[in-house]
């Protein structure tokens, strides 16, 4: 049932997988999550949202020695399941059990202990800081939700970060979901994002054309921010120094793959089954209602 998960006892075992074999695991983790969570209860929407994109970053990240911080933590389960607690997962929640967020003195993949919220950017600008400090390549991750992003402390670690010259991603988990809908004007602002998809999409196009004209890519290069604000919304994010790039789609592996081959700001809008129903659940009869 779980052929390719049953060998993962580690994100070591998962990168020696071929790329080709990513989305059948993809399936089986997530019916694994499906089975597991219907006996312990726990976190399930913000879990079945996160597989590809927990697959992708432990594919083509040298974790623990590179640091994921997850925010909010409930997210995480994925992430223990690929990091050699999945046998562990019939204890979730339970006393002498493991826990239902990140937990140091769980994993040395659990880099920081989050729970609830808005942490884990100046966590992982920390990390990298004192990886440029001491000379290490090792890079950091800090996956933020869009309910996560709200916090005072989300923007103020932003502007820390912005004006440092650290190794730092900072992935916007945007799945338009928190314990339950946002609201307010930043999940508005959010929302408006969603039109850079073609800006993207032309910006691909006129690289690949002026690949053979280096003078004049220079001089596009250059132009790129007066041309952007004629065809999408200036980010609030490049105000804070980061490049932003995005929305990607959090369930095509392919194209998280391929995003992250670059170290930037991203944007990654996931689609969840039912949140508002199944953001979390009690034990329960497994498929007697199936997600569409």
């Amino acid at each position: 049932m779980y052929s390719l998960l049953n060998i993962i006892n580690s994100p070591a075992d998962l990168r020696r997988l071929g790329r080709e074999q990513l989305p059948e695991l993809a399936r089986e983790l997530r019916e694994f999550l499906v089975e597991s969570v219907s006996k312990t209860g726990g976190h399930l929407s913000s879990n079945l949202g996160t597989v590809e994109l927990t697959i992708a970053l432990h594919y083509l990240y040298e974790t623990p020695e590179d640091r994921l911080v997850w925010d909010v933590g409930h997210q995480t389960y994925a992430h223990k399941i690929l990091t050699g607690r999945r046998e562990a997962m019939r204890t979730l929640r339970m006393a002498g059990g493991i826990a239902g967020f990140p937990r140091r003195d769980e994993s040395p993949f659990d880099t920081f202990g989050t729970g609830h919220s808005s942490t884990s950017i100046s966590a992982a600008l920390g990390m990298a800081v004192a990886a440029k400090l001491s000379g290490s390549t090792r890079r950091s991750v800090a996956i933020i939700g869009d309910g996560a992003l709200t916090g005072g402390m989300a923007f103020e670690a932003l502007n820390n970060a912005g004006a440092m010259d650290a190794n730092l991603l900072v992935i916007l988990n945007d799945n338009d979901m928190s314990i339950s809908r946002p609201v307010g004007a930043l999940n508005n602002y959010l929302a408006k994002l969603m039109s850079g998809r073609f800006y993207a999409a032309m910006r691909r196009s006129s690289e690949k054309v002026l690949k053979g004209m280096p003078p004049m890519l220079e001089f596009a290069k250059r132009a790129e921010e007066h041309v952007k604000g004629m065809v999408t919304p200036s980010t609030m994010f490049e105000e804070f120094g980061f490049n932003y790039i995005g929305p990607i789609d959090g369930h095509d592996l392919d194209a998280l793959l391929h995003g992250h081959a670059q170290h930037d700001v991203r944007g990654i809008r996931l689609q969840l089954y039912r949140p508002d129903r199944w953001s979390r659940s009690g034990c329960l009869a497994r498929y007697a209602e199936q997600p569409p």
